[in-house]
């Protein structure tokens, strides 16, 4: 097996406490040496840790110990290398920087399955939008994806807003991205827009991935970029 063990995950949940849990989150992984990053906003959490099984085993169970992240979900890796030299723990004021204000997030786009992703994006009408910046996109994408062009996740609801037109707001629109997280916002952002049949693929690439990786007819094409340099196929 793989001598490190690498989870990510995060939640959005109304937190009030921040600077308290980000001094619990960094004395535990001082103290089991975990190596990553962990962001801390009022609106929840967000991370990617690696260390050996151990000490990752130990992590998940002492965060589930905090009752509003007793369901929280990972996605788990390995690796022969170790992907993270240091610990950052941060305080933002968002988890994943979109910048716009007074956004619903539980009114985001419904989630589909790697089979009903790809069930909806071979249908000629459906709007497909790649909600990543222009490196990830050219590295690898889903068949007949829009790229946005964009540099930073902070320009794509300006992209959204000025592309999209009246006409398409009955059209099916899926997004997507690595894992899941920026297509929470978005897709809250296309509702507010007053788009009615918005969706995207729950967990994102990494996990339609790790089920479509030897079927042939994979939407899929590439290779994704993971952002601690790794790359999967």
């Amino acid at each position: 097996m793989a001598k490190y063990k690498i989870i990510s995950f995060y939640k959005f949940i109304n937190l009030e406490d921040t600077q308290f849990l980000k001094t619990e989150l960094l004395n535990f992984c001082n103290q089991h040496d975990i190596k990553g990053t962990i962001i801390v906003a009022n609106e929840g959490i967000n991370s990617t840790l690696s260390a050996n099984q151990d000490s990752v085993d130990k992590f998940c169970k002492y965060l589930k110990s905090f009752d509003f992240l007793n369901d929280i979900e990972f996605k788990i890796s390995f690796s022969e290398i170790r992907p993270f030299k240091k610990l950052k723990v941060k305080l933002k004021k968002e988890i994943v920087t979109f910048d716009i204000e007074e956004l619903d997030l539980s009114k985001k786009g419904a989630y589909l399955n790697p089979k009903e992703w790809d069930a909806l994006i071979k249908k000629d009408d459906t709007i497909v939008i790649d909600a990543r910046n222009y490196y990830e996109y050219a590295m690898g994408t889903f068949r007949g994806a829009i790229n946005p062009h964009i540099h930073h996740f902070t320009e794509l609801s300006k992209w959204l807003k000025g592309h999209l037109k009246e006409s398409d707001k009955k059209q099916n629109v899926a997004m997507f991205c690595t894992g899941g997280i920026r297509c929470e916002k978005s897709t809250a952002y296309l509702k507010q827009l007053g788009f009615e049949n918005v969706y995207h693929l729950k967990d994102g690439i990494i996990k339609y991935l790790e089920d479509n990786q030897k079927d042939p007819h994979s939407t899929w094409q590439g290779e994704c970029f993971v952002f601690d340099d790794r790359i999967t196929y």
